[in-house]
């Protein structure tokens, strides 16, 4: 599990290319965005970068939350472990993304573990300084409760789906929201994730998730290539994952 070791440092001890990745992504973070000049300038100095080799965990169940998470770059897997070892597999989150908030605003320990399923580097926004926001600005407290408001609407679905949908309509769901989550990047609907990554998001085997991607690819919804996929029909990907255009985990702001 990473730590506050040499992976957790302050952003100006970092490489250049380090800082830039950082920029890039919070330019596409409506949250950060809508705030005052003053408010992103604190919040960007105070940012801590951890750095994920693949299958490392960011934190366990049980741990304390040190603040607010956003994820740099890469691809990181939120799920929930039973007792009986079986796991639930909740969400994925990429370039863009922010989560923890939930546990950050009641201080308490992580119901939930979230793991790297590629390298990956994730930002975190301490919680000392968040609070403040919280308690001090208006327009942080908006975009934090409308961020919950939309976490807790996808949570609905997740289970509803997990419950509910088959595996055609599961896949179809998890490659929606990553194509939500690299909308901002102009890929052309060009998508670097792995089918063994798409399988890890969904909770089901590797063949039940690569059927499925044969099953949408000869219906003229995708195209899988080595090392991803291309959209070749958003419309009909999101009718087969029986959401709405932008819906999903990665695109909450």
């Amino acid at each position: 599990m990473a730590s506050a070791d040499k992976r957790d440092q302050p952003l100006r001890a970092g490489p250049r290319q380090a800082q830039a990745a950082v920029d890039r992504m919070l330019e596409v973070v409506p949250w950060y965005n809508g705030l005052p000049p003053a408010e992103r300038q604190e919040i960007r100095a105070a940012l801590r970068v951890v750095s994920l080799r693949k299958g490392e965990y960011l934190f366990r169940a049980g741990s304390r939350s040190p603040g607010w998470y956003g994820v740099v770059d890469g691809l990181v897997k939120w799920s929930s472990s039973g007792a009986q070892g079986k796991t639930l597999s909740l969400a994925g989150f990429s370039t863009g993304s922010w989560f923890g908030e939930a546990t950050m605003i009641r201080g308490a320990r992580f119901e939930y573990e979230v793991m790297a399923l590629r390298p990956s580097r994730v930002v975190v926004l301490p919680r000392d300084l968040c609070e403040r926001l919280w308690k001090q600005n208006i327009a942080f407290t908006q975009a934090l409760m409308l961020h919950l408001a939309q976490r807790v609407d996808w949570l609905m679905a997740s289970y509803c789906g997990n419950v509910l949908l088959d595996v055609d309509t599961m896949v179809a769901r998890a490659v929606a929201a990553q194509l939500a989550a690299e909308s901002h990047s102009d890929t052309g609907g060009r998508l670097k994730i792995s089918q063994e990554e798409i399988a890890s998001l969904c909770g089901v085997s590797r063949q039940r998730c690569n059927a499925a991607l044969t099953r949408l690819a000869r219906a003229g919804v995708l195209q899988t290539r080595y090392g991803g996929l291309t959209i070749l029909d958003r419309d009909a990907l999101h009718h087969y994952a029986q959401i709405g255009r932008g819906d999903g985990p990665e695109n909450l702001p």
